[in-house]
């Protein structure tokens, strides 16, 4: 009978101390997939990460669809955490996770005469990096080049990165709100960056990100675009952009 007992609870015991250890274990995995959502890799001042585009030259007349090849350097990316989006034009951004990568660019995306396609590095948040080596672009034409390019030495390339899609629960309390100014890498005393949100319009600061907090539920577009010192827009394509998203409940 005693014998019984002690076996009983020896097997108890390793029982308990078998659970113990996998709770453990399983609540570290956890602790380490947290981590990984939260961190980020840090920049280097002096090798800064740096994104290129290539199989594409800069006002280059297409004829047909193309495929062109993103390389990133000195950023280190993994699904579900850091990467770099592609974007045609100011449509909805392509998301990848490693490099290089191939982009084929639709032609049924396209307008006849002047495009453009845009790389940027982002975190896992969604903000983008803030730095001109982060960044490349390459103008280039589609079956005419009636019109001038988009880009010019001076003119300024806005990029709407953040919100996009649809915010509810804990997300639609606090979405962030990101765009870029590249080229020149400083605007003129002159310009000022605008953006519009229903309507509502405000001044801001390019290369800052912001938020929009407790936005009630609704459907919203938002505008960000680069106007003169008498706050008319520039106009061009490439000084604006826009993007719609969705709070629900």
């Amino acid at each position: 009978m005693r014998h019984n007992i002690r076996k009983f609870l020896l097997i108890l015991t390793i029982c308990c101390v078998f659970s113990s250890c996998s709770s453990s274990k399983s609540s570290k995995s956890q602790a380490l997939e947290n981590t990984l959502a939260r961190e980020h890799s840090p920049l280097d001042a002096e090798n800064p990460p740096r994104a290129t585009i290539s199989g594409l030259k800069a006002d280059e007349l297409l004829a047909s669809s193309r495929t062109v090849q993103i390389v990133v350097e000195g950023y280190p990316m993994e699904a579900g955490w850091q990467g770099f989006e592609v974007v045609l034009n100011d449509q909805d951004p392509t998301r990848f996770y490693s490099s290089p990568a191939n982009f084929e660019i639709p032609v049924e995306k396209l307008r006849k005469g002047a495009n453009l396609i845009k790389v940027y590095l982002v975190r896992s948040w969604g903000e983008s990096l803030k730095v001109p080596e982060a960044f490349a672009f390459v103008p280039f034409f589609y079956e005419t080049k009636g019109g001038l390019s988009w880009v010019a030495a001076k003119r300024p390339i806005v990029t709407l990165v953040s919100p996009r899609g649809i915010y509810k629960g804990e997300a639609a309390k606090k979405i962030l709100f990101d765009f870029m100014v590249q080229n020149p890498e400083k605007l003129p005393k002159s310009y000022k960056v605008h953006y519009t949100l229903n309507g509502k319009k405000l001044e801001l600061d390019s290369g800052k990100s912001y938020y929009f907090y407790n936005l009630v539920p609704a459907d919203y577009e938002l505008r960000v675009e680069v106007v003169n010192a008498r706050g008319i827009p520039l106009g061009q394509e490439v000084t604006r952009s826009r993007s719609v998203f969705k709070v629900e409940e």
